[in-house]
């Protein structure tokens, strides 16, 4: 006997709904003469029209083939249109790789898709399938499909059996006593066909070892023995409750199949996987019995409205060309690369060729955050969207897990207007800053400059001011060498000269900076005093040097205590001689308080108060020195003057000078 399933499969192929496009899907005007399916598309010949396509579910001409636009089709070979030859006789007719059918018949084209369900019965219907059952020879197992009263039984898809029963089919199971069929007239048993087994009280379902009656709920074997009273029925417990929001739910291995308000949902332990609904020929349904069959990847469905049939397992067809149109402040744009400034709003219409009956699913999301469903063809507007880099991401599906279907994706920028981002006011700030240190620098150099104008001129002072004392100096000597010739003390005059041939030098070589060694301004003192007692006549010289205090570790700016030295000789020393009398000059050199103290003393008869208040030539240009590099250093140079007479002694004056004790280092 020829397979049921290869016949009604045959049948289904031959039996599918169809969409059928017409005048107001854009038909052509002049008839069409040809079809082919070729490189993912269905090409649409006409008698005068060129050829036309079929995109969104509507059929325009095809741009590919726009130069045959004003010619006749009458076939395609190898994807390219033949213009010569016979016109075809209708229906035209072609299929696409999945099985979904093309025809083409007097102003329109009928589109048979290849995942649309075939009712095979229009009658209440059953499924019920035993695939381990060991019963010779089925030891494939059996499979039984009630349609209204009429029972079918099939081993390896071949009809084997049909059984028609007296009134109501309740239910079949595989029991410890065999196979057994409950009818509203008895309990058959399975022995090559169906034998009467048992008549009297209905079985409403087998429910394991018991069974369910008008009466209650009753062990199997006790009601097959037939020896039972009231007592050993008990009340039916609640049956097991479909899974919300299902009237009812089957299994096949690990897929779940729910009947619901929106009809049948597949799904397994991950989630939902795909529907099927009225688009695909299942009606609407409500509370009852279902089941489900899968044989040879064919899907059978069973309701109590009739039987169905859906190939692939009742998978949808795949989908084909995604297209996205894209939105800017309600206008068309061709992408999202070139945005304006802050828009309003931005948006995509997404449009999809499909080759599935199926109702197309669509998701997106941006920046990988959550995903967001919307329907195809539908324009989705993101108002005001905040300034950042995007990446949109596109699904659509006839599946409900989006396994199977087109994705796309487009990244793009929102710019937000230059006042509203953080880099122009940072290159601002930068900009402002850098002018305000610009600013501050050339104010800074210029101080320099003039602080750098003010030491030289200081410099170009002190200097002025040695090369002052320089020739008072020689003035003096060049007349105690005048004196010794005008004497006749000719030897005198070259002992003379040679000292202060040695001090000149001494002088030379501290003219070339502005600090020279302490002890190298001692030794040129030293040298002075030598000239002064060859002129002047021997007088006696004290030094006191702090025993902690190394001469070569300090400095003194040079000829400053050489000119007090001079004064002394001149005003006091002499005088004293003159008299008669000894004369006495003690240099007291010290360290006080991170200063360098130099005391110049003498016994003579005192500094006059007209000299204290105005003061000599050589003691005014020391008084200026002093003040230039105070200026100069930012530190204190002092020089003090004081009359012994003060103190309490009989005569005498008391130079000092005090120096910081860091100078020249």
């Amino acid at each position: 006997m020829k397979g049921f399933f290869f016949s009604s499969c045959f049948f289904f192929a031959l039996a599918l709904n169809a969409q059928v496009l017409q005048r107001s899907q854009g038909f052509p005007a002049d008839p069409v003469t040809a079809l082919s399916w070729c490189e993912d598309t269905l090409y649409i010949g006409t008698q005068g029209s060129g050829v036309f396509v079929i995109e969104h579910e509507r059929i325009i001409p095809s741009r590919r083939f726009a130069k045959f636009a004003r010619s006749i089709i009458y076939d395609f070979e190898e994807c390219e249109p033949i213009t010569s030859g016979t016109l075809q006789s209708y229906p035209i007719i072609t299929s696409a790789p999945n099985g979904t059918k093309y025809t083409a018949d007097d102003g329109s084209l009928r589109i048979e898709y290849s995942d649309e369900g075939q009712r095979m019965d229009e009658r209440p219907s059953g499924i019920w399938g035993f695939p381990d059952l060991q019963m010779a020879p089925f030891e494939t197992g059996l499979t039984f499909i009630r349609n209204g009263s009429e029972l079918s039984a099939y081993a390896q898809n071949d009809l084997i059996d049909v059984f028609i029963a007296k009134g109501l089919i309740f239910d079949v199971a595989s029991t410890p006593f065999g196979l057994l069929l409950s009818t509203e007239a008895g309990l058959y048993r399975w022995e090559k066909g169906w034998q009467l087994r048992y008549e009297g009280l209905p079985i409403f379902a087998f429910d394991g070892p018991t069974v369910r009656t008008p009466l209650g709920v009753i062990a199997l074997e006790k009601l097959l023995e037939g020896n039972w009273a009231m007592d050993d029925f008990s009340s039916p417990s609640e049956g097991t409750p479909a899974q919300e929001p299902f009237f009812d739910v089957d299994t096949i291995g690990n897929t779940y199949y729910g009947f619901g308000p929106n009809g049948l949902e597949v799904f397994d332990s991950t989630g939902a996987l795909f529907n099927i609904t009225s688009a695909r020929g299942l009606p609407a349904m409500g509370p009852g019995s279902y089941d489900v069959a899968l044989t040879n990847e064919n899907l059978f469905v069973a309701t109590p409205k009739g039987l169905w049939v859906f190939l692939n397992e009742g998978k949808p067809n795949d989908l084909r060309d995604i297209e996205v149109l894209f939105w800017q402040n309600g206008l068309r744009i061709d992408s999202f690369e070139d945005l304006e400034i802050s828009p309003t709003t931005i948006g995509f219409t997404v449009q999809q060729r499909k080759v599935s009956a199926g109702i197309v699913y669509g998701r997106y999301r941006l920046n990988a955050g959550a995903w967001e469903s919307f329907s195809v063809s539908e324009r989705i507007i993101l108002e005001r969207p905040a300034p950042q880099n995007y990446t949109l991401e596109i699904q659509t599906s006839t599946r409900l897990d989006c396994t199977q279907g087109m994705n796309a994706q487009y990244q793009f920028t929102v710019r937000a207007p230059w006042y509203k981002r953080i880099w122009p006011w940072v290159a601002i700030v930068f900009c402002g800053a850098s002018i305000l240190l610009l600013r501050q620098r050339k104010t800074r150099i210029r101080l320099q400059e003039r602080l750098y104008l003010q030491e030289r001129l200081a410099d170009a002072e002190l200097a002025s001011k040695r090369l002052q004392m320089n020739p008072h100096f020689l003035f003096n000597a060049l007349d105690a060498i005048s004196n010794f010739i005008f004497k006749n003390q000719p030897k005198d005059a070259v002992k003379y000269m040679g000292k202060l041939a040695k001090m000149m030098r001494l002088t030379l070589d501290s003219s070339r900076s502005e600090a020279m060694v302490l002890a190298d301004e001692l030794e040129l003192i030293n040298q002075y005093l030598d000239l002064c007692k060859l002129r002047y006549g021997s007088f006696e010289v004290y030094w006191e040097v702090d025993d902690a205090l190394d001469t070569f570790d300090y400095y003194v700016p040079p000829m400053l205590v050489q000119p007090i030295v001079e004064n002394a000789v001149q005003h006091a020393l002499r005088p004293v001689m003159a008299l008669e009398q000894v004369a006495e000059l003690r240099i007291h050199i010290s360290l006080n308080d991170g200063t360098l103290s130099i005391a110049i003393e003498d016994n003579g008869p005192g500094i006059p108060k007209e000299m204290v208040s105005t003061g000599s030539h050589g003691l005014a240009i020391i008084e200026e020195r002093l003040e230039l590099l105070s200026k100069k250093h930012d530190q204190k140079f002092e020089k003090h003057i004081e009359s012994l007479s003060k103190r309490g002694s009989s005569s005498g004056t008391h130079v000092s000078l005090i120096i910081p004790s860091d100078f020249g280092h």
